[in-house]
Order: structure tokens, then sequence, then C-alpha cells
């Protein structure tokens, strides 16, 4: 085989393995979890700075994650928004798995399918069972998106004006005990509230009680008879703040490290323990991997299937 032909292969597999452009058949490659009733809460921080929080060696302001839960699942330390490091637009690309460039007012909604329509239209589960919980209302933009296949019919229960952080909980533990919803997106937005002040010691301080939060929440599904054993948490953030090099932690919303960089902490019944991907996954792959536990297809995505943070699969074959 000539020097030029090898060159030709290496090209292409180094194509296919871009984080912008993955191969349908990877990006929606869909694997049968051995769970008999999978459910998924996505518990998003908005906006702690990772130096701060998972890459703090410390782990001062994010103790109870990193002391209680880390030891039970799989942290990806290689984790970004590549995009608009925004609320909405990060919020969107983890839902839609596509990035996502919106109207941080909350004024335009994403043209892709979210999680939301994609489980509700392939399992025809009600409103009550896809929720969207949050501190914000612009985030009523993600609750569903324009796309003529899907749209409101589809969409999420978005409980989206609660004032505050513990407010914001109270109203997830009530909708969990209410409705026992199979798949919940919640996020905690004071803490970038806080971060905007430009205050330190407020924003560090908000990060303490939604890190105490994220804990409470993953106890209150090990307790629960609906939740136990059978659900999967992602502990994640839509963006990160810019790194000191670039303005420092009380702004964001461009591409510096600080910025793009964000938590990831997967836990669930048969996610590895105690373990670290340091490959590098998106937000895109959110949308991909959820989509993957609980059985649908997500035809509109870029993102690629998480399959490092679950424990191997057997195939019988060679094992």
């Amino acid at each position: 085989m000539t020097r030029r032909i090898l060159l030709l292969i290496a090209i292409v597999v180094l194509a296919c393995q871009t984080d912008e452009f993955p191969p349908a058949e990877q990006a929606n490659q869909s694997v049968v979890r051995d769970v008999p009733d999978p459910k998924v809460v996505i518990f998003v921080m908005d906006g702690p700075r990772y130096q701060d929080s998972f890459g703090d060696p410390s782990h001062v302001h994010v103790e109870d994650i990193w002391t209680q839960l880390r030891p039970l699942g799989t942290i990806c330390s290689n984790f970004r928004n590549s995009s608009l490091t925004m609320t909405v637009s990060g919020h969107a690309n983890m839902l839609t798995g596509v990035w996502q460039y919106l109207n941080n007012e909350g004024l335009e909604r994403p043209q892709q399918p979210t999680l939301f329509e994609y489980y509700r239209k392939a399992t025809g589960a009600p409103q009550t069972d896809a929720v969207l919980v949050g501190g914000k209302p612009k985030l009523g933009a993600c609750a569903y998106s324009t796309h003529p296949a899907y749209g409101a019919a589809y969409g999420a229960l978005a409980d989206i004006s609660n004032p505050t952080d513990l407010a914001t909980y109270d109203r997830l533990i009530n909708l969990l005990d209410t409705n026992a919803p199979r798949l919940v997106v919640a996020s905690f937005s004071q803490l970038d509230q806080k971060g905007h002040t430009g205050v330190w010691s407020q924003y560090v301080r908000q990060m303490e009680i939604v890190d105490s939060l994220a804990a409470l929440t993953w106890n209150y599904l090990q307790s629960d008879p609906d939740y136990s054993n059978q659900t999967y948490m992602f502990i994640t953030a839509d963006h990160g703040r810019h790194d000191d090099a670039h303005g420092g932690f009380q702004n964001h919303g461009d591409t510096c490290w600080g910025c793009q960089q964000v938590i990831f902490l997967a836990l669930g019944p048969d996610v590895r323990q105690n373990y670290e991907v340091t490959n590098l996954h998106t937000q895109r792959d959110v949308c991909t991997t959820v989509g993957e536990i609980l059985g649908f297809e997500t035809p509109y995505t870029n993102g690629f299937a998480m399959d490092e943070i679950f424990n191997p699969i057997s195939t019988g074959i060679d094992d």
C-alpha cells in the first residue's frame, strides 16, 4: 500500500473522530440496558466554573458531590459546551443533541426536537411524565422545539419560575412525589445569578448550597420505591465561567476554556463506580445517551452515546 493511500486513510479516520460530525450509526446507536423501568434526572448547576468545583483539588465547594456521590459513579473530566456558553443554548445543547445558538432571553426555541418530545412521541407518555423545573422563566424556550413533526404537543411540563434554588428543589421533590415522572431536567439558576454579582463569597456559598441539594436529590431517589435502583442522575452544567485570563468568574459567554469546560457526573444502576472518563465528550452526548437509557431513538442528534460510563454489557462472544 503506497504512502499516499495510507495518508488518505489516516485523514478519513481522523475526520470520523471529530466531535463535530459523528457518523450517524455511532451517534444514534441504541443499546438495551438491563434496568426494568429506567428513569432519568438531569441535575443542572447553572454556571459553576470547573476550576472552582470539580477541578479544584480541595473540592471544598462541592464537598457533598465529591465525597458522597463521586465514588458511586463516573466523572467525565473532559466534558464541554463548545457552542454558545449561555444559559438557554447550554440547556438546549443537552436537550437536542445539536449545537444551539439561541437568543438568551428565551425568545426563540430550538428547531430540532428536544428529549421531552422524542420521549413523549415515542412512548405516548403524558406531559406530567416529562418535566422541566428551574428558576429562570426563559428556560421555557427549551420545553419544546419548532420542529414540524414534534412541537408543543410533545413538550415538557415546565415549572421554571421558582425564585430560589431551595424553592426549585422543593418543587422538584413535590413533582417527583406527585407524578413520578420518568424524564426530569432540574436547573438550579441562583448559582449563576450569584456569580454575576461579582461577589466571590456569594458565588461559592451558593455553589455549596446547590452541592448539598444534589446529594439530597440523589438520596431522595434512592429512598423512593418509584426511583430506587432504576434511576440515572446526571449532574452537569449549562456553561462554565470566564477563566482568570478572560475576565474572571463573574461572567461567561465566550469560547475561553473556563466557559467551555463543564462538570459531569453520572450515577445509576449500571454506571461504573469510582470511574473517570478522560476522552472528550460534549453536551450533545447527553441527548443521545438519555435516548439509549430510556429506549427511544434521537434521529436528529449529532451526539455520541456515552457508553464508557456504563458497566460493559456482555455479548456472550469471547468475553
